[in-house]
């Protein structure tokens, strides 16, 4: 197709086919995701073992995990706002995933705790700058009635990401690699997630003037049940604490072993077990979710996950039961992150879409700093009870999947149109 022209003669790029939902910008999307989670998720995965060696423990991991997605949040919502201002998101959310990449790969010449800190930080404030403007060319690429499913594959890819990166941890691990330079590693996906956006994502052109609104006014272009909606999940969040965590979780608690693993090798296994278990579930989630609305899938979601949290808190720390409850997690993982952006989409204007996804972003980074804050404080005050923790965390989540059921009685499967 050639580039359709003005009347002054100057050309604007082909406009986006969203006749289908798989195509080669929902696809390229997809993918940054994929190798940006290979990137970051390589790194978690050695990440409280490096701590260890450094003589930092939970109440450092929790710091840097709250710190880290609490300032994440507010990038989210600085990059929702300059989503709505800028006339092109595809380099903001490029420049996006190469600051993640060379954050997260500094971590593997850190020396001390709040070096690492300073790192996380970096990496996670470009994840948290890219994801409005993402999102944003997710819901463009794709037409309404088949955003569950867009959304579906590229968590499905963030997922298998997720997979992937702590297995080549483990293999890295197995070839005598020293943790701090498995960190070096991650910088290869992280560059091929930078490429992904720059080089097969298509933008849909935009003609409109871009107007210049306050702060205020953006945020009163969303609708009222649209902020309702956000404060359910912000309740939510305040339960759902980092999976880092329960990493250090497994490594210090677990009684027994699996298939010869045992401490760190097991912890990073069960992890991997739950990104594995997200990716497969993703995408017929977000199929769910375009058939049956997508509320009603983020309800189920948040009372799965206050569930399996409460487990964490009183089943014990035995092979099996941990196997279950990391499938779990992974359920619930993919049930919140598919349906709520797809739900968040429906509840908003298209001119609005960018600054609402970022306060969508920005809520649950709000929730996981506090939790995860919360949760690491808690473990380092009582370190033989973090059920403690735990338990609370799951109370929060039970919450949150109430205040957001609320909201869903009445809602109608199916899906809006676009604005």
């Amino acid at each position: 197709m050639n580039p359709a022209a003005t009347p002054a003669g100057q050309t604007h790029p082909p406009a986006l086919d969203r006749s289908s939902w798989l195509n080669r910008s929902t696809g390229g999307i997809a993918l940054a995701s994929l190798c940006s989670d290979v990137s970051h998720e390589l790194a978690t995965a050695v990440l409280p073992v490096v701590l260890l060696s450094l003589g930092a423990g939970p109440a450092a991991l929790g710091i840097i995990e709250g710190t880290a997605d609490g300032l994440s949040a507010m990038a989210k919502l600085w990059g929702g706002i300059v989503t709505d201002r800028v006339a092109r998101r595809k380099p903001l959310a490029s420049i996006g995933y190469l600051v993640t990449a060379l954050g997260t790969a500094a971590i593997g010449v850190c020396t001390a705790w709040w070096q690492i800190l300073l790192c996380r930080v970096a990496a996670w404030i470009g994840r948290g700058s890219r994801s409005p403007a993402r999102d944003v060319l997710m819901t463009e690429a794709a037409a309404p009635a088949a955003w569950g499913r867009a959304f579906g594959m590229e968590r499905a890819g963030d997922a298998l990401g997720a997979v992937f990166g702590p297995l080549l941890a483990l293999v890295l691990i197995a070839a005598g690699v020293r943790p701090e330079h498995v960190m070096l590693w991650s910088l290869v996906p992280g560059i091929l997630a930078f490429l992904a956006i720059a080089l097969l994502v298509m933008e849909r052109p935009h003609t409109k003037p871009v107007a210049r609104r306050t702060f205020r006014a953006h945020l009163a272009e969303t609708s009222a049940p649209f902020r309702q909606y956000l404060a359910g999940i912000l309740l939510f969040g305040c339960g759902d604490f980092s999976r880092t965590l329960l990493i250090l979780y497994v490594t210090q608690h677990a009684q027994g072993t699996l298939f010869g693993w045992q401490g760190a090798t097991l912890a990073i296994a069960l992890y991997m077990l739950h990104n594995a278990v997200s990716a497969v579930a993703a995408f017929p989630l977000g199929a769910l979710s375009d058939w049956v609305g997508r509320r009603r899938v983020v309800t189920i979601g948040y009372l799965f996950a206050g569930g399996t949290t409460l487990g964490f808190a009183f089943l014990g720390t035995t092979p099996f039961v941990l196997v279950l409850l990391f499938v779990c997690s992974g359920v619930y993982i993919a049930c919140e992150e598919v349906a709520e952006k797809a739900c968040a989409a429906e509840l908003l204007k298209e001119e609005s879409r960018g600054t609402g996804m970022g306060l969508l972003a920005a809520t649950n980074g709000i929730g996981d700093m506090v939790s995860s804050a919360l949760v690491g404080v808690l473990w380092s005050l009582a370190p033989t009870r973090p059920a403690l923790g735990f338990a609370a965390a799951g109370c929060l989540q039970v919450a949150g999947a109430l205040t957001i059921g609320a909201g869903a009685r009445g809602s109608s499967p199916g899906v809006l149109t676009d604005h």
